[in-house]
Parts: C-alpha cells; sequence; structure tokens
C-alpha cells in the first residue's frame, strides 16, 4: 500500500483526535480557520469557486466574501465530521431538527421505499444518519476513496450511524433491494454525470446529471424526496423533507427522465440560491458540454 496513504489516514486520526478533545466552541473557530486557510492557499479551487458564482450571481457586490464563507461552512463540516467520525448514533438526537417529515412517512406508506435526493449541501453526511435517528432504514449511495483506509474509515461511521453503504459502483442491486423492502435510498445527484448524463438546466445552464434517480423510482414506483440539512450553528442542523414526485410514465423513457430530473433539479437550485454558502462550488460541475 502507498505510503501517501498511510500518511493521509495518520493525517485524518490526528484531526479526529484534535477536534474531539476540543471544547465545541473552539471546535467552531477551528473549523472558521481551516475554511480560511483553504480558502487562501488552495488557489486552483478558490478560481473555480468564484467563476461558479460569478455566473450564478452576476450582481453580488462581494463575490469574494462570498466565496470566503463558502469555504468557511467547509471548514465547520469538516471539523463537525472530523468529530462525528468518532460518535455514534446516540449523538444525534439534540443536534437535528426535522421539517416536513409527513411528506417522508407518506410516501413510506405506499410500501415501494422513498429515493431521498440531495447533494453536497449542507453537512450532507449527517443528512443520512438523521434519517436513520427517526428509525427510517436507509441505504446511502456513496463512491469509494480513492484512499482505502481513509474508506474504510468513512464507512465504518456510517454504518455505526445507522447507515448501510453500497458503493456506487455496484449500487444497482443495493438500491432495489433497499426499495423493494420499504426502505429509504440516499442519492447526491448534483456532480457532473458526465457524456452518459441528462442535460437539464442548473443555476441557469446546462448540466449533465445522473439519471438513476428517475430511472429507479419509474422501475420500483418509488417517490423521490428532495431533502436537505441546513447550517443552524456548530453542530446544529434541521433536516427538511420536501413534497413527494411521484414518476409517472408516458410511454417515452427519456422524456420522462429529462422532465422528473428537471423538476427535483430545481428544488435543488431553490436551496442552492436560498444557502449559497452550503454548497459545493468548487466541483467542476458544467465541465460536461452535451456537444462530447
Amino acid at each position: 500500500m502507498k505510503l501517501r496513504y498511510h500518511l493521509e489516514f495518520a493525517g485524518l486520526r490526528l484531526l479526529v483526535a484534535v477536534a474531539r478533545s476540543v471544547s465545541t466552541s473552539t471546535a467552531a473557530w477551528l473549523g472558521t480557520r481551516l475554511g480560511d486557510v483553504a480558502f487562501d492557499l488552495v488557489r486552483k479551487r478558490r478560481k473555480v469557486a468564484l467563476a461558479h458564482l460569478r455566473q450564478t450571481f452576476p450582481d453580488e457586490g462581494d463575490l469574494v466574501a462570498l466565496a470566503r464563507s463558502v469555504y468557511r461552512h467547509l471548514g465547520g463540516t469538516a471539523m463537525e465530521h472530523a468529530r462525528t467520525l468518532g460518535a455514534s448514533s446516540g449523538d444525534i438526537p439534540g443536534k437535528v431538527m426535522f421539517s416536513g417529515e409527513e411528506h417522508l412517512a407518506k410516501a413510506l406508506e405506499l410500501g415501494r421505499g422513498a429515493i431521498l435526493i440531495t447533494g453536497h449541501f449542507g453537512y450532507w453526511e449527517m443528512l443520512g444518519a438523521a434519517v436513520g435517528s427517526l428509525g427510517y432504514p436507509i441505504t446511502v449511495v456513496a463512491k469509494d476513496q480513492h484512499n482505502p483506509l481513509v474508506n474504510s474509515l468513512i464507512v465504518q461511521c456510517r454504518e455505526r450511524l445507522g447507515m448501510r453503504v453500497v458503493p456506487m459502483s455496484s449500487a444497482t442491486r443495493g438500491v432495489l433491494k433497499s426499495l423493494s423492502q420499504n426502505e429509504c435510498v440516499g442519492l447526491l445527484v448534483d456532480q457532473d454525470a458526465g457524456p452518459g448524463g441528462v442535460f437539464v438546466d442548473f443555476l441557469g445552464r446546462e448540466a449533465s446529471t445522473y439519471r438513476g434517480p428517475v430511472v429507479f423510482a419509474a422501475r420500483t414506483g418509488a417517490p423521490i424526496i428532495p431533502c436537505f440539512i441546513l447550517k443552524e450553528g456548530f453542530e446544529r442542523h434541521r433536516v427538511v423533507f420536501e413534497p413527494a414526485i411521484d414518476v409517472v410514465s408516458t410511454g417515452n423513457d427519456e422524456d420522462d427522465i429529462v422532465r422528473y430530473t428537471q423538476a427535483y433539479t430545481e428544488v435543488l437550485e431553490r436551496y442552492v440560491r436560498d444557502y449559497p454558502d452550503h454548497w459545493f462550488w468548487v466541483h467542476r460541475r458544467w465541465k460536461t458540454h452535451r456537444e462530447e
């Protein structure tokens, strides 16, 4: 195994130890400073974030300040996650409040499961744990980390917090099994899907978007429920479940995929515009173009 993997893993374990050894207020301060350091030093990603923000908010007076707030949010989220990596499911209640839970309960009454879609928004890792803390079994689809040591630690944390994890590379069977058992499936839907994605409008530009949520919904009858986690302070969050999107086939599969992908993407866009510091602007979301 590469030496770099061991060094990265040691650095992560050190961060976890430090984060869990300090007070909540100190951890919050350290998270903010971590965001400042990243903003000042990681200039390539900062340029990506600023370019995306400039295209989305052309009338914003101080884009640098907005971009810095994005990094500070990411720094605080990283510090929270470092503390969470050593936590258990019993630590979740008290940190998370809920709105719109009735939409999820109503969807599960159909007996077909529920497809929960969100983005790299807020403390997204906590969202699955929060759903699990309500007593709803949940399977989350996740990309494996390049570093197998780090990946193992993260997967163990997710499982300890009540989530079943299936890798994106082999997700279909796990997703269908969970939905057939009337469980929740959590999907992140806001990253570039490459030339095989479906192109829909997102923040005023065409974006290649994963087909999976609508394909799974059409195949199983499971409703799609957009949900988001909003930061209301360090280690204080609110999870919002939006009304379900029911996929009804018209007989034209491609048109259906475009229509319903656009529908849930518009919900995501609303949250990104309302809480711009919560979203992961450093990702090259629009790198794939239709002509490719």
